[in-house]
């Protein structure tokens, strides 16, 4: 991990690695997706279904599940439909909790969360809360964001019937596209002046012109392609709708007075990298206490891949730390 705290310095955003530079074992799983005869890596039509079913791959890339002493789906009050969320205590007197909202492009559930999940709390000692926000397109935007405030205030109102210390306050965590929804919602509910402890944004998905330099550069032979996260924005986004709009691009948005500690963290070689930077750059520019860590090598999607990638586990652990910590 190459650590920068913003409050100290910027960054050089066209300093960061390519190709090159990719880690070993990445390398590896690119090289095998390459050689794969799936739509999902050979740019055949792209459909929801096999999208989600070829994530259920994910799994076997995970190393094995880590005990929890619970682990249970709860329901989320006060939406529309019905809203749950799974919840991952580490041990039995774990008081603090956050929020995590999965990535997926808006379109892939929860189902290839539950080892990361597990390791993310055991190494935090937090409890994890991950909601089960409505997918699209079945429920295109705001309905994600509608469910991540839910959830949030759900967690906040639990917090403050329990009389707890601002210490004890809820953090946010989302990758990917839940790194979108977990900025908007740190913005919007900061800006109604409810409290959050931290916001920790994973390679997000801030930008759904999918426009920086590393989209261009990054686009394709890394994984995740630009043409696989615009499509993701077309299953989420309602024709007409303005992809500036902060709710689903937050990198366009107004920096909030009074936004929590905020950790960026970025994979090397990810399409995603340079929006993720450039937004740490704003907050830190508006006032907030950023820290971004860069991870080298690594490409998009690597929070979950565990048992492949040495880094992931390495995140974990120390991303674990940092939230036990605040």
């Amino acid at each position: 991990m190459a650590l920068t705290t913003l409050v100290a310095r910027r960054i050089d955003l066209y300093s960061l690695g390519c190709m090159a530079d990719v880690d070993p074992q990445a390398r590896s799983l690119l090289e095998q997706w390459a050689a794969a005869p799936d739509a999902a890596h050979c740019g055949r039509a792209r459909t929801v279904e096999a999208v989600r079913r070829d994530d259920q791959a994910t799994v076997e890339l995970q190393a094995p599940a880590i005990p929890m002493h619970d682990v249970h789906d709860v329901s989320v009050p006060g939406g529309q439909q019905e809203l749950t969320a799974r919840v991952y205590i580490p041990r039995r007197n774990a008081s603090r909790t956050l929020l995590y909202l999965h990535g997926g492009g808006f379109v892939i559930g929860l189902g290839g969360y539950d080892e990361p999940l597990r390791r993310l709390a055991s190494a935090s000692q937090w409890r994890v809360v991950a909601l089960h926000q409505r997918l699209a397109p079945e429920h295109p935007f705001p309905a994600a964001v509608d469910d991540a405030v839910l959830g949030v205030r759900w967690l906040h109102d639990q917090w403050v019937s329990t009389g707890a210390g601002i210490e004890s306050m809820p953090g946010i965590v989302g990758d990917s596209s839940g790194g979108t929804l977990a900025a908007a919602v740190t913005q919007q509910l900061t800006a109604e002046h409810v409290p959050i402890a931290f916001q920790v944004l994973i390679y997000p998905m801030l930008d759904a012109l999918a426009a920086s330099r590393s989209y261009l550069n990054l686009g394709t032979g890394y994984g995740f392609t630009r043409e696989k996260a615009l499509w993701y924005f077309d299953q989420y986004l309602p024709q007409g709708v303005d992809r500036r709009d902060p709710r689903i691009s937050p990198l366009y948005g107004t920096v909030v007075q009074g936004l929590p500690r905020t950790l960026v963290i970025t994979a090397e070689c990810d399409p995603l990298r340079d929006e993720a930077v450039t937004y740490a750059q704003h907050l830190h520019e508006g006032g907030v206490h950023v820290e971004h860590w860069s991870y080298p090598g690594m490409i998009h999607g690597f929070f979950q891949m565990t048992g492949a990638l040495d880094a992931s586990r390495r995140l974990h652990k120390e991303l674990g730390a940092w939230i036990a910590a605040q």
